[in-house]
C-alpha cells in the first residue's frame, strides 16, 4: 500500500505517518507489509523486507533485498536512527548488482552500545520497512534475552513461531538462529501431515546451482512471519546442513550424489547464496569461508559464540544401518573401531582452540554466563531397547511409512546414537572438546542447540562423569516433530529414552516452537514456548516447560545446575516426576 504526496514522492504508507508527525505507537514497531503497488519505482521494490544482524557494541549488519525493474546497478540509500521517523540519521549509499542477487549488506558504525535503532532503505522514490535493531551492551550488564529458533521447513506449514517472536520481540536482545533456516529439497520430498494448501517449495527441485539457492532464499524471505521477525530485533545465525545438503560434512552431504556435481561446487554455490542473502558478516580474512564461528561479547554478563560443526572439520557421519550384521556380531568391537575412532573430528584444532581460548578469557575475566550457539545435541542420547514396547502388529503399522523399522528395534539393543548425526555420534571428538574446557577451568558452559525439532534439557558431563555444563534444544518453527511419526505413544517414548539417559533431565517431541533464554547475573531462566498447530495461520501459544539454570560448584567445579521443569501438563507431571 502507498500514498502518494503533493510532492510526487511516493512513500510506505508508514512512511507517510513518519512524515505527518503522526502513528503513535504503531509507528514505533517495524512495518512488515512489502510494497504492493502496481507501479514499481523507477529501481525496483524492496519485497524481502529487511534484517539485522551480527550486532556488536558499536555496529551492526543492516540488510535488505531490491527487485529492480530493470538491469543494470540500483543506488539504495540508508538511514539509521533512534528514533522511528527519524529526524536525525545517519545516512549512506550503496549498490545493488547482479553478481549478489540485488541484496543489499552494510555496517552501521559508530553507534552507541546498549541502544535501539531503527533503519530503512530507500531507492528512487521507494523506501524498504522500517526495522528495529539494537546494539550490543558495553560494560555493566544485567541481563540480556534471547528467542532462539532453527528448523524453518517451508513445505511444513507457516511460520507462526516467528510471529509469535516477532509479537514479543521488544523483550529479546536478538534472534539466535541455530539452522536450517531453509530446506534444500524439492517440492514433496520431505512431506508432512496436514500441509496447508500452497506451501510448496520454489523451485520445484531440489537445490543444487546458485540461481537454485537464491530463489530458495528468496521465497523464504517473501514470508511475512520472517519478516516480521527479523524486522523487529538483530539475528545472530549459524548454519545446519540444510543449507547446504542434509547432512553435510567436510567432503560432502548424505543428499549430494555424483549425478549432482561436484560437492564443492554446489556448497559454494550454497555458502555465496548464504552470505548475499543473511544479514551476517562476511568471511574473516584470510580464514576459510566455511569456517562460520565468531564470538559476541554482551558486556561483563555473557560471552556468546556460534560454532561451524559442518563444513570446517566434520567426518563423515556414520549410518549405523550400515553396520548391523557387524553390530549384531560385535557390537562392542564397532564402538571401538568404528564410533569411538579419535580422527573423527567435529570442530576441529583450529575452532577448538577458539573456543577454548575465549571462554577462559572470559572466565578470568569474571563474566559469569558463557554460551554456546550450536548445531546439533551436544549431551548424551543413547537409543534404549525398544522391543519390549513395539508390537508386531504396530511394527507391521509403522512398516508402511518406514521399511527400516525392524533394522531400528533390532539396533536398540545395543545402546547405540539415538541420533548418529548428533555429537554422538562423534564421541572421542565430544570427550576432546570437554577434556580441553575442563583443562583451561571452563565447566559452566550453557549451550543451546536446534536440528532435532524437539525440546530438550539436558546435563552435560565428561566421560568420567565430570560437570561441563547444561544444554537446552529449541524445537523447530515448522519441520515436524515425532509426533508425526508415533502419534499419541509420543509422550511415552519421550518418557523412555528420558529414563534410559542418566543427562537427560526433560524431553518432549510434541509441538515445535522456540526457547527463550534469560540470564541474570545471578541465575537464569529457560521458557519453551510452543504454538498449537502449523497449517493454519490462526494458531495459540502456550508454555510448553520452564526451567531455572543456576551457576553451583559440584566436584570442585564451576557449573550449572538445571532446576525442576516447571508448567508442565499433568500428563507431563506424571511421566516425568523425580526427573528434576
Amino acid at each position: 500500500m502507498s500514498d502518494t504526496h503533493k510532492s510526487g514522492i511516493v512513500t510506505t504508507r508508514r512512511g507517510a505517518l513518519a512524515l505527518l508527525g503522526v502513528g503513535g505507537a504503531a509507528a514505533c514497531s517495524p512495518s512488515v507489509e512489502t510494497f504492493r503497488s502496481g507501479e514499481q519505482s523507477a529501481h525496483g521494490t524492496f519485497e524481502h523486507g529487511v534484517a539485522s544482524g551480527d550486532p556488536m557494541a558499536t555496529s551492526v549488519i543492516l540488510w535488505t533485498r531490491v527487485t529492480p525493474n530493470a538491469a543494470g546497478v540500483v543506488t539504495v540509500a540508508w538511514d539509521i536512527d533512534t528514533d522511528p521517523t527519524f529526524p536525525n540519521p545517519v545516512s549512506g549509499q550503496t549498490e545493488a548488482r547482479a553478481a549478489r542477487d540485488f541484496t543489499v549488506k552494510v555496517e552501521a558504525k559508530d553507534l552507541q552500545p546498549g541502544t535501539i535503532y531503527h533503519y530503512r532503505f530507500r531507492t528512487g522514490e521507494e523506501t524498504s520497512p522500517t526495522g528495529r535493531t539494537k546494539t550490543l551492551p558495553a560494560g555493566k550488564t544485567d541481563q540480556v534475552r534471547f528467542a532462539v529458533v532453527s528448523c524453518a521447513n517451508y513445505e511444513h506449514g507457516f511460520f507462526n513461531v516467528y510471529d509469535l517472536i516477532a509479537k514479543r520481540g521488544e523483550r529479546y536482545d536478538a534472534m539466535l538462529h541455530l539452522g536450517d533456516y531453509y530446506y534444500e529439497y524439492g517440492a514433496d520430498v520431505y512431506d508432512a501431515p496436514d500441509k496447508p494448501e500452497g506451501r510448496t517449495h520454489e523451485p520445484a527441485h531440489e537445490i543444487i546451482t546458485l540461481e537454485d539457492y537464491r530463489l530458495r532464499h528468496s521465497q523464504y524471505r517473501r514470508d511475512p512471519n520472517l519478516q516480521a521477525a527479523t524486522a523487529m530485533m538483530p539475528m545472530i545465525a549459524i548454519w545446519d546442513d540444510h543449507e547446504t545438503a542434509n547432512d553435510s560434512w567436510q567432503g560432502g552431504a548424505q543428499n549430494h550424489g555424483p549425478d549432482e556435481g561436484l560437492w564443492e561446487d554446489r556448497k559454494d554455490a550454497a555458502l555465496r547464496a548464504y552470505y548475499d542473502w543473511m544479514p551476517v558478516r562476511e568471511p574473516v580474512p584470510g580464514r576459510a569461508r566455511e569456517a562460520f564461528y565468531r564470538h559476541f561479547q554482551f558486556g561483563d554478563l555473557l560471552t556468546l559464540i556460534g560454532v561451524e560443526t559442518r563444513l570446517t572439520a566434520r567426518a563423515e557421519p556414520l549410518i549405523i544401518e550400515d553396520y548391523l550384521d557387524a553390530i549384531v556380531a560385535d557390537a562392542d568391537g564397532f564402538k571401538a573401531k568404528y564410533l569411538d575412532d579419535p580422527s573423527r573430528e567435529m570442530l576441529g584444532a583450529e575452532q577448538q582452540d577458539y573456543i577454548v581460548e575465549t571462554f577462559a578469557k572470559s572466565k578470568a575475566d569474571g563474566v559469569p554466563w558463557r554460551m554456546l550457539a550450536n548445531q546439533v545435541i551436544m549431551g548424551r542420547m543413547l537409543t534404549p531397547d525398544f522391543t519390549p514396547y513395539v508390537t508386531p502388529e504396530a511394527t507391521a503399522a509403522i512398516e508402511k511409512d518406514w521399511p527400516g523399522i525392524h533394522d531400528f528395534l533390532t539396533l536398540s539393543k545395543y545402546s547405540l546414537p539415538f541420533y548418529p548425526d548428533s555429537w554422538d555420534g562423534y564421541p572421542a571428538a565430544r570427550e576432546r572438546f570437554f577434556g580441553a574446557l575442563d583443562t583451561a577451568g571452563v565447566n559452566d558452559v550453557l549451550v543451546v542447540t536446534g536440528d532435532a525439532h524437539e525440546y530438550w534439557a539436558n546435563d552435560l558431563t565428561r566421560d568420567d562423569t565430570t560437570p561441563m555444563g547444561a544444554e537446552f534444544v529449541a524445537s523447530s518453527v515448522t519441520s515436524k516433530t515425532l509426533i508425526a511419526y508415533l502419534g499419541e505413544a509420543t509422550a511415552q517414548h519421550n518418557l523412555l529414552l528420558t529414563r534410559a539417559n542418566d543427562d537427560a533431565r526433560y524431553y518432549n517431541a510434541l509441538h515445535n516452537g522456540y526457547i527463550e533464554v534469560e540470564l541474570g547475573r545471578k541465575s537464569g531462566k529457560i521458557t519453551m514456548y510452543a504454538v498449537d498447530k502449523v497449517n493454519s495461520r490462526d494458531y495459540g501459544s502456550f508454555r510448553a516447560a520452564s526451567f531455572s539454570v543456576k551457576p553451583r560448584h559440584k566436584d570442585g567445579k564451576d557449573t550449572l545446575r538445571i532446576g525442576k521443569p516447571r508448567g508442565l501438563t499433568l500428563t507431563q507431571r506424571a511421566l516425568f516426576a523425580g526427573l528434576g
